[in-house]
């Protein structure tokens, strides 16, 4: 059996992931986990401050707690690292602790995914500067569009997954879009 390839995966993501999951709403995707699709695609690895954030995240009576309660129950299904030690200063480019940290260790894996909910963002481009190899870098809809591509998750609910995240999280349509146009259209 081949080797998983290594994914270092930020909070946010692991949250988007397991939203549409704990989603009740008729507006959410169904017929799919992609939290588990994940994490049976690829050999997951977080810094120790990512269950933390996730442990913050619990509590309360709302969709993120519960999505952070599902990720949570799936902990043992990753593989966590203390990166606390570092002699290093975190990164100041207006990333938290599990960002920072997560990069730190994408680095020292040489994980062949760094997977973040940056894109949004100016954040994304010095994520892409402060990985080793630029090529590492992900999103979850890249990672949703890739997952389909390979037949792990069906390609109609990747496409209901990303209108969901559009509508639900603001995500950028025009990116959205480009990567239906490449990985979704036959």
């Amino acid at each position: 059996m081949a080797e998983k390839a290594i994914a270092v995966v930020d909070t946010n993501v692991l949250l988007n992931l397991a939203t549409p999951v704990v989603d009740g709403r008729p507006k959410a995707p169904t017929g799919a986990d992609p939290l588990k699709a994940l994490l049976t695609a690829y050999e997951v690895h977080l810094p120790a401050s990512v269950l933390g954030e996730l442990g913050e995240a619990t509590g309360n009576d709302d969709l993120l707690s519960a999505a952070a309660d599902l990720v949570l129950q799936a902990a043992h299904h990753v593989r966590t690292h203390d990166v606390d030690g570092r002699p290093e200063e975190p990164l100041d480019y207006g990333l938290d602790r599990g960002e920072s940290e997560g990069i730190w260790l994408a680095n020292d894996l040489e994980a062949d995914l760094f997977i973040t909910d940056e894109f949004n963002t100016t954040n994304y481009l010095f994520v892409a500067l402060a990985l080793d190899d630029r090529n590492t870098l992900f999103t979850t809809p890249h990672v949703l569009c890739t997952l389909a591509t390979h037949g792990i998750l069906p390609a109609e609910y990747v496409a209901a997954a990303l209108r969901y995240y559009v509508e639900t999280k603001s995500w950028d349509a025009r990116y959205i879009a480009q990567l239906r146009q490449q990985y979704l259209v036959d």
